[in-house]
C-alpha cells in the first residue's frame, strides 16, 4: 500500500513537472515570434515571470522525481534565456545617488498622467500635483521626457507647460499634441508628449505612428547639444490600451468613438491581442527612425508592452536598456495591476554610457518616474 501511495505521488508530480514546463517551453518564442501569427504569446509574455517561476519549480521536483533525466527541464530553463536576461536586472550591488556626477547628463522619463488634476480649486499644498512638480525640481535632470503630458489654459486652471518651463526653468522644449478637448466651458486641455531640456534643441521632428485613422498619435526626437557634441532624444508613448475605457469622462470619450466598441464591450483579452497588434506596427516605425540616424540616441517611452515582449525585444536590439545595465529585481515601472510590469523603458546606442539608473516608486501617477545618468563618450 505504501509503495502504491509512493509510486502515485511521484506519478503525479511527474505529471506537474511537465505541466509546468509547457506554457515556459511556448514562451521562449515571444521575443522571436511575432503575436500577430500566434496571438497566445501575447499573454504567455504578459505572464511570463509567473511562468519562470513555475518553470523554476519543474526544475527543482524534477531533480528527486525524474532524477538522471532532471537535466532536460535545466536544458529547457536555459534556452528561455533571452526573456531572462530581459525580465531581471543582475547588479544588486549598485546604488542611486541624487547627486549628479561630473560631466554627466541626466534625463528623467515619466508618463504623467496629464499631471493629475490642474485645476485651481484642487492646487491644495502637497496634493499630488504639485508633488510631482516637487519631484522633478529635486530631480535637476538637464531632459525631462514625458509621456501622457496635458497642459491646461484657462482661468480655473494651472497651466502646466509654462510652470516647468519658466518656474523649474527648461527653456527649450519641443511639445507634440495629439489632440485637445474644452474642459466644460472652463478652457483647453492638450495633450501629448513633450522634451523639456536645459541643453540647447538644435533640431526636431515629429513622426506619425500607424493606427492614425482612429486615434492621432505620434513620437518625436530633438537633437541637443551638449558641449561639442549632439545627441538625440527619441520620446514615444505606444497606444494606450485603455482597459478602463468604460470610465473614460465624457470629453474623452470622442477620441474613442472609432473604436468604441473595442473599449466598452470587448473583453480584456480581446484588448490585449488587439493593441499588440498595434504595438507591433509602431514600434516598427520607431525603430526605422533609430535604425537612420547617426547620431548617439537615448530612447524614452512607455511600450505598454512587457520586456518579455516581441515588441521590447524588436526595439532594444542592439542597444542598452539603462534598467538592465545598473539595475536589480523586476523593475516595475506601472503602479497598478501587477508590479511586475517594466513598460516604461530607457534604451540607448553605444557609445553613450550608462552611469546610473533608478526607478522611483512613487505613488502619484500610474506610472513610476525613472532617472538615468549618461555620459557622451
Amino acid at each position: 500500500m505504501a509503495s502504491r501511495k509512493a509510486s502515485f505521488i511521484k506519478t503525479t508530480l511527474g505529471v506537474l513537472c511537465i505541466g509546468l514546463s509547457i506554457p515556459y517551453i511556448i514562451a521562449i518564442a515571444t521575443p522571436y515570434i511575432n503575436p500577430v501569427h500566434f496571438w497566445p504569446l501575447t499573454f504567455l509574455a504578459l505572464a511570463y515571470p509567473l511562468v519562470l517561476a513555475a518553470m523554476l519549480l519543474a526544475c527543482g521536483l524534477s531533480i528527486p522525481i525524474f532524477k538522471k533525466y532532471s537535466f532536460f527541464f535545466w536544458i529547457v530553463l536555459c534556452l528561455g534565456y533571452k526573456n531572462i536576461l530581459a525580465i531581471w536586472g543582475f547588479h544588486p550591488n549598485n546604488k542611486f545617488t541624487m547627486e549628479k556626477p561630473a560631466g554627466s547628463v541626466r534625463i528623467l522619463s515619466w508618463n504623467v498622467n496629464e499631471f493629475l488634476n490642474a485645476a485651481i480649486k484642487n492646487d491644495t499644498p502637497g496634493n499630488p500635483r504639485r508633488q510631482m512638480l516637487a519631484f522633478i525640481r529635486q530631480s535637476n535632470a538637464d531632459v525631462l521626457c514625458f509621456q501622457d503630458f496635458a497642459t491646461d489654459s484657462g482661468r480655473h486652471f494651472r497651466s502646466t507647460l509654462p510652470y516647468i518651463r519658466d518656474s523649474l526653468h527648461y527653456p527649450y522644449s519641443s511639445f507634440v499634441n495629439n489632440f485637445s478637448f474644452g474642459i466644460e466651458g472652463y478652457g483647453i486641455q492638450r495633450n501629448g508628449i513633450i522634451i523639456f531640456s536645459r541643453l540647447p534643441i538644435i533640431d526636431s521632428a515629429v513622426i506619425s505612428l500607424p493606427n492614425a485613422e482612429h486615434f492621432k498619435e505620434e513620437f518625436q526626437w530633438v537633437t541637443l547639444q551638449y558641449g561639442q557634441q549632439n545627441f538625440k532624444i527619441i520620446n514615444a508613448h505606444l497606444r494606450s490600451m485603455n482597459l478602463h475605457g468604460n470610465q473614460a469622462l465624457p470629453m474623452e470619450s470622442q477620441f474613442y468613438k472609432p473604436d468604441t466598441t473595442l473599449f466598452l464591450q470587448k473583453s480584456t483579452f480581446y484588448k490585449l491581442r488587439y493593441f499588440d497588434k498595434v504595438h507591433v506596427n509602431q514600434a516598427k516605425t520607431i525603430r526605422s527612425v533609430m535604425d537612420t540616424t547617426d547620431q548617439p540616441f537615448v530612447f524614452c517611452g512607455d511600450l505598454n508592452s512587457v520586456p518579455s515582449s516581441y515588441v521590447y525585444h524588436y526595439l532594444s536590439k542592439g542597444l542598452q536598456d539603462a534598467f538592465l545595465k545598473t539595475g536589480w529585481g523586476l523593475g516595475g515601472t506601472y503602479d497598478s495591476i501587477s508590479p511586475t510590469l517594466r513598460i516604461d523603458v530607457m534604451l540607448m546606442r553605444k557609445p553613450i554610457q550608462i552611469l546610473q539608473h533608478k526607478t522611483f516608486p512613487l505613488h502619484l501617477s500610474d506610472h513610476y518616474p525613472s532617472i538615468t545618468d549618461i555620459k557622451l563618450q
